[in-house]
């Protein structure tokens, strides 16, 4: 269940375009510099770019799936989309469901 610090984060963001995958990126950036979230590694690691990198840069490769959880509740969050092709992804709490859906 989300707390007071990441109940904003709670919200499941549809990415479709570049600006929107560099928008969810600004978003957990933020959220992480806030102390809010902090990084966690997933059992399956595609991505080319550590998240740093991506966020500093705003380079990413073909996937995109990075991993969070919330310093105050422990809910967990994915940014993850497919790029090579253009499907998309999105940014969202991974186990609950999400407060609000932007698509």
């Amino acid at each position: 269940m989300s707390c007071e610090q990441c109940i904003d984060l709670c919200v499941k963001y549809v990415i479709r375009q570049p600006e929107q995958l560099r928008k969810a990126i600004r978003i957990a950036k933020h959220a992480l510099s806030k102390g809010i979230l902090f990084e966690i590694n997933s059992a399956d690691n595609w991505n080319q770019y550590s998240f740093q990198e991506c966020a500093e840069k705003m380079i990413w490769g073909d996937i995109v799936d990075y991993h969070f959880v919330c310093k105050h509740c422990g809910t967990q969050f994915v940014l993850g989309a497919e790029t090579y092709h253009g499907s998309g992804g999105y940014w969202s709490p991974e186990n609950e469901k999400p407060s609000e859906i932007f698509d």
